[in-house]
């Protein structure tokens, strides 16, 4: 057998919007702020069997360190659309009911992107519109796409 090294690479992009208000706290001595958030990413397909379009939820929990801590903190709330970039962490713990080790996986966020942001000004842009949308504008977002690429054409 070869010695190979393969690369170790732990890098995480998550879309989706959050599932409660960011939780904004500060580590003890070093008042250093921390951010716990939850992001719902939802993939949507259709049932090859069916025909039927079906979604499908994945929930992730979320930590952000330090000046970026406390921007989300303070200025984003549950339902808004962000962009985390950050890489997986495995938090490690003993049940105190039942004195099993537990674990989760989380993402360890280094930046978190308000995806719904007006470049103008910082604030978040305005609500979408109800009516019909202008000739030459599009008619659907993405979550409204019909025919998602099969799992099987995903090359990785």
């Amino acid at each position: 057998m070869s010695d190979v090294r393969v690369p170790d690479l732990n890098r995480v992009l998550i879309a989706g919007r959050l599932t409660r208000d960011p939780e904004l706290k500060y580590v003890g001595g070093s008042n250093t702020a921390y951010c716990r958030l939850g992001i719902a990413n939802t993939r949507y397909y259709k049932d090859k069997n069916s025909g039927e379009r079906r979604e499908d939820t994945t929930f992730v929990d979320v930590t952000v360190w330090g000046p970026q801590a406390e921007f989300v903190g303070e200025r984003l709330r549950k339902g808004r659309p962000v962009l985390v970039e950050g890489s997986l962490r495995t938090n490690e713990w003993e049940d105190q009911a039942t004195g099993q080790k537990r674990s989760k996986m989380i993402v360890n966020a280094q930046r978190v992107t308000p995806l719904d942001w007006d470049d103008s000004g910082g604030g978040p842009r305005p609500q979408a519109r109800q009516d019909a949308p202008a000739a030459g504008e599009p008619t659907h977002g993405p979550r409204e796409i019909e025919e998602p690429i099969p799992e099987d054409d995903i090359p990785f």
